[in-house]
């Protein structure tokens, strides 16, 4: 777990979002090689690439050319042909998975089309919705929006606002901090934090615990992973580990709102650790 971790680290560090994606497939499978994907992808940016006279500089023409290439080439199918929300699977997160099954979750296509996006030398920054994720691109005349959901429908600056202004209590999407934008950090984490939430959804402890310890690394003064940590510890009976990560929360976060719950947790491995000892 330290080499993966430190290997995590690495990529991250140095702003890889394509290494540090793919790498997270570990979290999966310990012997997972992300390298055959790598390589896909590079493969991928070549074919956008070809075309790269007639698009020139151009922000429209290459994110078409990406969708070309992504879609209608590569064959990623996209939410319109089969996509269901199933919120207990953990391949949906995986780009090796997208890579190879060729569909997946709106994360991973957002995550894949900004790869791409860099990889080709298109600037873009990736916003972020409950449940959609969107890609700005801003170009001389102004700015343009891709869904890479939606097989990278486009959408102008009023079709994007007009397309999420029932969400808004005020008509002014831009002020309302609806959306995030996120960085290479900020999307790996989400990845690492879905895939969490789905493993301990299915009791996956070992393979929750590996999603932990890579948010651990990012974060390691969040007292929040190290209480999640602390109860899958307990769950795999590693019971004095358990307890001194609870311990930490507790001193931590003294009035949370599940301090009773976490202390009963507490007592009762050191009850239970009096009875062993």
């Amino acid at each position: 777990m330290q080499k993966f971790k430190k290997e995590f680290m690495t990529y991250l560090r140095r702003d890889d979002l394509l290494q540090a994606a793919l790498v997270l497939g570990k979290i999966e499978d310990p012997s997972f090689n992300h390298a055959p994907f790598i390589n896909l992808v590079l493969e991928l940016a070549a074919e956008v690439l070809k075309s790269r006279r007639e698009i020139q500089n151009d922000p429209i023409l290459l994110a078409k050319r990406i969708n070309t290439v992504l879609f209608d080439e590569f064959g990623l199918k996209g939410k319109a042909e089969d996509y269901k929300n199933i919120i207990d699977d953990a391949n949906q997160y995986y780009l090796n998975h997208l890579l190879d099954k060729k569909k997946g979750g709106p994360l991973t296509y957002a995550t894949l089309y900004t790869i791409l996006a860099h990889q080709v030398g298109l600037e873009c920054e990736v916003l972020a919705f409950p449940s959609h994720y969107f890609l700005r691109i801003r170009h001389e005349a102004g700015e343009f929006f891709v869904n890479p959901f939606e097989k990278g429908k486009f959408l102008s600056g009023p079709e994007f606002q007009r397309k999420f202004k029932a969400s808004l209590q005020r008509n002014r999407l831009l002020s309302a901090k609806l959306f995030e934008v996120l960085d290479t950090e900020q999307l790996v984490a989400r990845i690492a934090q879905q895939l969490k939430h789905v493993y301990i959804l299915k009791s996956s402890s070992l393979k929750a615990l590996r999603a932990i310890e890579i948010l651990s690394a990012m974060y390691p003064d969040s007292p929040e992973l190290t209480r999640d940590r602390g109860i899958l510890y307990c769950e795999m009976e590693y019971f004095s580990k358990a307890r001194e990560d609870l311990r930490f929360y507790l001193k931590a976060r003294p009035k949370a709102e599940d301090v009773r719950e976490i202390k009963k947790l507490a007592l009762m491995l050191r009850g239970y650790s009096e009875t062993m000892n």
